[in-house]
């Protein structure tokens, strides 16, 4: 399925971000009530965006 996301994916970035939810999530810190991809697209965004010099 796609998603607004996708240029994330397959990254560095992505993988290290999954992964740390995927953490809070066994640990049973966050529940996670919106798909993975989107949580993990939306930080990976926000992340590449305020490292962009304006």
């Amino acid at each position: 399925m796609t998603h607004p996301y996708e240029k994330y994916e397959n990254t560095e970035l992505w993988r290290k971000i999954d992964h740390l939810i995927e953490e809070l999530v066994e640990n049973q810190d966050i529940e996670e009530t919106t798909k993975r991809e989107y949580i993990v697209g939306y930080i990976c965004k926000k992340l590449i965006e305020t490292e962009e010099p304006k």
